[in-house]
C-alpha cells in the first residue's frame, strides 16, 4: 500500500512538471522538497541551481536525466533560485549552505544521508554516473566499455588473477577504443600495488585534474570513469 502511494506522489508530481524543467526531472520547491525527499526507500540526487539555466552544465544534467529515468526507487530533482524578486525556494539553498557560486550544486539525499551528501567533482554526466554508482546507486555506466568493465568486477573478485588479466587483454586487443588501453594499465597497476591503488589513485587524479588543460583533464576524466568501476567491484568485495 505505502509503495503504490509512493508511486502515486511520485507520478502525480512528474505530471505537474513545469515548464523549463529537464525531462527526467522533478521540480521541487521550499512545500514540496521535504515531502518528497523523505519517501522511505528512495533515493534523490537534487540540483540547485538559477532559475532558467542553460549551457553545457545544463546540457550535462539534461543527458544524465534521460540516462537515469530508468534506474528503480531512484529520482532526479532540481530545485530552482530565484536570486531576485520573490526569491523563491531561497531558503532551500541556505539550508544546504549554498551561494549563487556554488550553482549548479548536487545533493544525494536517502535514508542513508537525509542531509544530504554532496557531490564535488566535475559536472559532467559520466563522471556524475560513476560518483553515483559508488553510492550504491545503480545507473548504468556512461562512457565505459561493458565488457570490460564485467572483466574489471571478475578481475577483483578473482584476487586479480591471470586468467582475469589475459582475458581483459584479449578483449582489449579486439577493440579500437584507446580506453580499453586504461582497463588494462589499471589492472597491472593493481598486482603491482595492491587493491589499495584503486581509491589513491581515484583521490590524486581527481585532485590534479582540476587545474589542468582541457585536452589532458579529457583523458583524466576516462581514466576517473574507469576507476570508479574498478572501485565499486572493489566495494562489493569488501560488503
Amino acid at each position: 500500500m505505502l509503495r503504490g502511494s509512493v508511486c502515486l506522489v511520485l507520478g502525480a508530481l512528474t505530471f505537474l512538471r513545469v515548464e523549463g524543467t529537464a525531462q527526467g526531472a522533478l521540480k521541487l520547491d521550499n512545500y514540496t522538497f521535504s515531502k518528497v525527499t523523505n519517501l522511505p526507500g528512495w533515493s534523490f540526487l537534487v540540483k540547485f541551481d538559477q532559475s532558467y539555466a542553460y549551457g553545457e552544465k545544463e546540457d550535462e544534467f539534461k543527458l544524465l536525466c534521460k540516462h537515469a529515468h530508468q534506474v528503480p526507487n531512484f529520482m532526479i530533482a532540481e530545485v530552482p533560485v530565484q536570486e531576485y524578486g520573490d526569491k523563491e525556494n531561497d531558503d532551500l539553498r541556505g539550508q544546504f549552505k549554498l551561494t549563487k557560486e556554488d550553482f549548479p550544486a548536487y545533493f544525494l539525499i536517502n535514508e542513508a544521508y537525509p542531509s544530504g551528501n554532496r557531490y564535488s567533482g566535475a559536472i559532467k554526466a559520466d563522471l556524475l554516473v560513476n560518483w553515483l554508482r559508488r553510492q550504491e546507486i545503480k545507473v548504468p555506466s556512461l562512457g565505459t566499455i561493458n565488457e570490460l568493465d564485467v572483466l574489471a568486477a571478475k578481475f577483483m573478485k578473482d584476487g586479480f588473477s591471470d586468467e582475469a588479466l589475459a582475458e581483459a587483454k584479449s578483449v582489449a586487443d579486439q577493440l579500437s577504443d584507446k580506453k580499453a588501453g586504461i582497463y588494462i594499465k589499471i589492472m597491472q597497476k593493481i598486482r603491482e600495488k595492491g587493491e589499495g591503488y584503486v581509491a589513491a589513485e581515484l583521490a590524486r587524479v581527481a585532485k590534479i585534474s582540476v587545474s589542468l588543460a582541457s585536452e589532458k583533464k579529457a583523458e583524466l576524466e576516462e581514466k576517473l570513469k574507469i576507476l570508479g568501476i574498478f572501485h565499486e567491484a572493489n566495494t562489493k568485495e569488501e560488503l
